[in-house]
């Protein structure tokens, strides 16, 4: 319910509460804070990490997947492949049968299981005859076996475990059914780090790993897809003859879904929707950036079945000046609601569209408090946003690209952190996100700062998380329904 003082003004997060008006008869860990990224990706916290270079690369993503959210990897690399690479080891990270496992041959040397190692995280890799999946399993190298190798250049069958020493499963009993319980119950009776899936000809189709299993365990509220590997988004520009390369690789690797990255939804997103949708039709769209219920419709009214969420800011973010520079944007707090309170009148006509509110959850400048302001989050959510995207809340973090240092004038230890309009960032690829790649001159529509280091995000996101749940046990709502059905949204006093 908002206050009548608020409707048809323009308010940021900061001047409204949300005033608690239940008696709360249950536990924090009670709230549940499911709720929907796009119209197929469930997410079971309310938590997706901003497509921007000082943000989001592989690291980010996993961490973001393992607690229940997600991460969306930026585009600002040098090349396609290397965001791609991102992508992939976010879905090689986990998974339940690892159905393209990255095979060796026995002349290949020590050295190669170490490549593969600092590459993607892991040392094992099956042997082959010919170092690929069209030939019969020969062993398999783990860690176990080259750990104290001190011959890089020594061959993989010298180290191997052979065929004949291996336990495997085959297809017909596992992968053709599905069965992922039936290949872990043979590695934890078996004591095994890896579990070869093969067919009737002993050919390897797939892997299943230990690790894999401990993950699993240690990380319940993981958000994976069908095969229990982790899901994953990449941003791609808004420009058709731009995207359509990175979305065909992306889909290669097993992407589940593209953010159209733009600080303000173009036309051209709109095609490259229906050109994904055509091509790839399981692939999740989610379009951006809108700050209006009118656009909202616009792009509903055009796109339809072509886009499964939309995220809402322009301009409201730590590192972003467009609202200074260029005269436009919108309060964000009153653009969630505005968008929101559209989306739902129009669900009867286009069906519901989960909404994302990009930017402008602001951060304490006390790095050692343990309260990360989750606030703002819960202010998004009330206001009916499905989930909040968050750039300069993480880019603290050891998971954000980049490299901590010491401020010496502060007397503390930051990372940087710059918004995709800011002149830093478009000397590579961000411009395309302000529609002004084609120009000579470009006008910054963000700025480099510098933030507060925060150290593990394995320690910072359960406690923000915790505090979302507090927010909401403290109101006496037991999940992001509730609380956007009853929530009590009033103006602060000036």
């Amino acid at each position: 319910m908002l206050h009548p003082d608020l409707k048809n003004k323009e308010f940021p997060y900061k001047d409204i509460t949300l005033v608690p008006n239940r008696l709360p008869n249950f536990e924090r860990d009670e709230v549940d804070l499911t709720t929907d990224f796009t119209k197929k990706t469930k997410l079971k916290t309310p938590l997706v990490s901003s497509p921007m270079d000082t943000v989001t690369e592989s690291e980010m993503a996993i961490l973001m997947a393992l607690f229940g959210g997600i991460g969306v990897i930026h585009y600002n690399f040098p090349s396609i492949e290397e965001q791609i690479s991102e992508a992939e080891k976010v879905k090689r990270f986990e998974a339940g049968f690892v159905k393209k496992p990255i095979c060796l041959s026995p002349y290949n040397k020590v050295e190669d299981i170490y490549k593969i190692n600092e590459r993607y995280g892991f040392f094992s890799a099956p042997i082959t005859e010919d170092g690929t999946l069209k030939s019969k399993l020969l062993g398999i190298v783990t860690h176990r076996d080259v750990r104290y190798q001190k011959n890089m250049k020594l061959p993989l069958k010298k180290v191997m475990t052979p065929k004949e020493k291996l336990i495997v499963a085959y297809r017909k009993n596992t992968l053709d059914k599905n069965d992922i319980e039936a290949a872990n119950k043979i590695i934890q009776k078996n004591n095994l780090d890896t579990l070869p899936i093969v067919d009737e000809n002993f050919k390897l189709v797939a892997l299943v790993t230990d690790s894999d299993l401990r993950k699993n365990e240690a990380y319940p509220l993981a958000t994976k897809d069908k095969n229990k590997q982790l899901k994953v988004f990449i941003a791609v520009e808004s420009r058709l003859d731009l995207a359509k390369e990175r979305i065909k690789k992306g889909c290669e690797v097993g992407i589940d879904g593209i953010v159209i990255d733009a600080g303000i939804v173009y036309r051209e997103q709109i095609e490259i929707a229906k050109y994904t949708k055509k091509k790839f039709p399981d692939i999740e769209v989610v379009l951006g950036n809108i700050d209006s219920g009118q656009m909202l419709k616009e792009i509903l009214k055009e796109t339809r079945d072509s886009v499964d969420g939309l995220k809402i800011g322009v301009g409201p973010g730590a590192a972003c000046i467009t609202q200074q520079e260029l005269g436009t944007g919108r309060a964000q707090a009153s653009a969630v609601y505005d968008c929101a309170q559209t989306a739902k009148k129009l669900t009867g006509k286009y069906g519901k569209i989960p909404l994302c509110a990009d930017g402008g959850i602001k951060i304490l400048n006390n790095p050692d408090s343990d309260i990360n302001k989750p606030g703002d989050i819960t202010k998004a959510l009330s206001l009916g946003s499905q989930t909040v995207m968050l750039g300069s809340l993480l880019a603290g973090l050891d998971e954000a690209p980049g490299e901590k240092e010491y401020d010496y004038k502060e007397e503390k230890m930051v990372k940087k952190y710059r918004g995709m309009g800011s002149p830093e960032a478009m000397r590579t690829r961000s411009s395309v996100r302000y529609g002004i790649d084609k120009t000579k001159i470009k006008i910054a529509e963000g700025k480099e700062i510098k933030i507060p280091y925060r150290g593990s995000g394995y320690d910072f996101v359960p406690r923000l998380i915790a505090g979302i749940k507090q927010s909401f046990q403290k109101q006496g709502f037991r999940n992001i329904g509730e609380l956007q059905k009853y929530a009590d949204i009033r103006p602060l006093p000036e």
